[in-house]
């Protein structure tokens, strides 16, 4: 009960709510005790049997007790997995109330942040260090110990495993043939961008005779902060590594700032307006809201009205443009050789979407631990990627730094919606890793999980490796680069996040859109450390200095 008034001041209604959760989700009953009687072949029998595993995630599609993959997986770990599924828009305070209640589960894949930190230090979930001194989970290990997620450590221990996610999905291409036409060269760097795309839009790349095209495309409608488009990523990541609102950035004396006062932000949206203020961009880019399925950016971009694009889908983009243009090319654009020496970066996402926790109250930990060691392994990020060989895939070859597996669509089709999912195994993005197409090599980097990172090894199908773009994924790893404080969830060190986002948001549009820019950007600087930003500054330089 202490700990239930310490996370949530429950009322009575809510203490109902959480005992009618505790009940319809089938509680494990604990095994009957073997009597003194039990004959020794009753006891060996006992041991073999396979070991009950209670697993909370957010809106689970797969039935473990018919789903052919997750059978194999219970056969090879020697476990009974019973997935307690919560729909997602619900799943926070559920989740929450289990943890409060002292219901009885043994993983949970949740959200990383505040919560985690209250659920460590009210001793509702175990720190994986208390296991791994065993050696068993190199692994895991592996992980919570890498650079990129030391932020996640709780006064010194782990308590979050990460879902490895790709460090940086989007990347960006061009049109080659256009370069052609033109005589010039891949841009490598913020002045050749820039007169890329400037040709592109006044020298008739497409030579169709018309003044019709214009260099880059961008959106930004429905967000609060528009320098966070790919465009303005791409750009001030070139000024700083990992460059952008929310990140910290290192300065030439070793100290970090916030990206969002330092000299290098200003740089950047001045570099923006200038392709704004010539008419390097879409006229609509404010008012075009994301798209997931990149519908009309890459329908404009085959349809040839502009020549470089970001995108998680570039066979998307070469294909339309192919239909229109059979002598159409379409290259990866690598991310530009910055200035004063920042070295070519996509940034780093955190890379992870959400992560496995270990409750207190787990019968199993070291059961719940050797299931999610053995997902990280060669054999089982195969079969929860790609399922069992010989049912799911007929065939899988190894060939220029890669894998392709051929798969057996009308298996799958009895596994999964392959409508909604693909021809990728649901839990191969939501179960212990997130990582779509690829395969961490963690153990081939002597359990060095950031050099892994940078060393994706693509996992795709034999449709994906007929595409131009087979590794793109892994191409952009070799990019990634993470910013100081990566993964910090300190309350004072990040602040109110909303506001300080949207106050700097603000200001930066009106900065780079009207005519006085340095007024506008002087007034920016002192709206977001009114705003709570000196405070967080100040947090984050002491954390950092706590932390080296």
């Amino acid at each position: 009960m202490k700990n239930l008034k310490m996370i949530l001041p429950l009322s009575m209604s809510v203490l109902l709510s959480a005992t009618v959760l505790s009940g319809c989700s089938k509680q494990e009953q604990p095994a009957a005790t073997t009597s003194a009687a039990a004959t020794s072949s009753a006891k060996e029998q006992k041991a073999t049997e396979p070991v009950p595993i209670r697993w909370v995630r957010a809106a689970n599609e797969q039935d473990p007790t018919k789903d052919r993959i997750l059978l194999e997986l219970q056969k090879r770990t020697n476990t009974k997995i019973e997935i307690v599924s919560i729909p997602s828009d619900q799943f926070a305070n559920k989740l929450n109330l289990m943890m409060a209640s002292g219901e009885s589960f043994d993983i949970a894949t949740a959200d990383a942040g505040k919560t985690i930190n209250e659920w460590a230090k009210n001793d509702l979930i175990i720190s994986y260090d208390d296991y791994l001194k065993s050696g068993k989970y190199p692994n895991i290990n592996a992980i919570v110990n890498s650079e990129v997620y030391k932020g996640f450590k709780i006064d010194g221990k782990s308590y979050f495993k990460p879902l490895g996610l790709a460090p940086m999905q989007w990347g960006w291409v061009i049109r080659t043939d256009w370069l052609e036409n033109l005589g010039l060269s891949m841009p490598t760097t913020l002045e050749e961008f820039y007169n890329v795309a400037k040709a592109f839009k006044e020298k008739d790349p497409d030579k169709n005779g018309k003044a019709d095209t214009y260099g880059v495309y961008t959106r930004a409608s429905g967000m609060s902060d528009p320098s966070i488009t790919q465009l303005g990523q791409f750009i001030s990541k070139a000024y700083a590594i990992a460059g952008r609102t929310d990140n910290w950035v290192t300065q030439k004396d070793g100290s970090i700032t916030r990206y969002e006062v330092s000299p290098q932000a200003k740089e950047a949206a001045a570099f923006y307006r200038k392709l704004l203020k010539e008419d390097l961009i879409n006229k609509d880019w404010l008012s075009l809201k994301p798209d997931g399925a990149q519908g009309p950016e890459s329908d404009d971009f085959g349809a040839g009205k502009y020549g470089m694009a970001a995108t998680t889908k570039p066979d998307l983009f070469l294909d339309k443009a192919k239909a229109v243009n059979p002598n159409a090319k379409v290259a990866y654009l690598p991310p530009l050789k910055g200035v004063d020496g920042v070295p070519a970066n996509l940034g780093h996402s955190g890379g992870f979407w959400r992560g496995n926790v270990i409750p207190k109250t787990s019968k199993h930990p070291e059961k719940a631990m050797e299931l999610i060691e053995y997902t990280l392994t060669l054999e089982g990020r195969e079969l929860t990627e790609f399922g069992i060989k010989g049912t799911h895939f007929t065939d899988m070859k190894e060939e220029n730094g890669r894998r392709v597996y051929t798969v057996n669509k009308a298996e799958a089709d009895k596994d999964w919606d392959t409508k909604k999912n693909g021809y990728l195994y649901p839990l191969a993005w939501g179960a212990m890793n997130y990582f779509e197409y690829a395969y961490i090599p963690i153990k081939e980097k002597n359990y060095n999980y950031d050099e892994a990172f940078k060393n994706l090894v693509p996992w795709i199908t034999s449709e994906m490796a007929e595409g131009k773009f087979p590794d793109w994924f892994a191409t952009n790893a070799k990019y990634a680069m993470a910013p100081p404080l990566m993964n910090v969830f300190d309350d004072k060190v990040l602040g109110d996040q909303t506001k300080l986002r949207s106050t700097f948001g603000e200001g930066w549009l009106k900065a780079i859109m009207g005519d006085n820019f340095d007024a506008a950007w002087d007034e920016l600087q002192k709206k977001w450390m009114a705003a709570g930003g000196q405070e967080v500054i100040t947090a984050g330089q002491e954390y950092f200095k706590k932390n080296k």
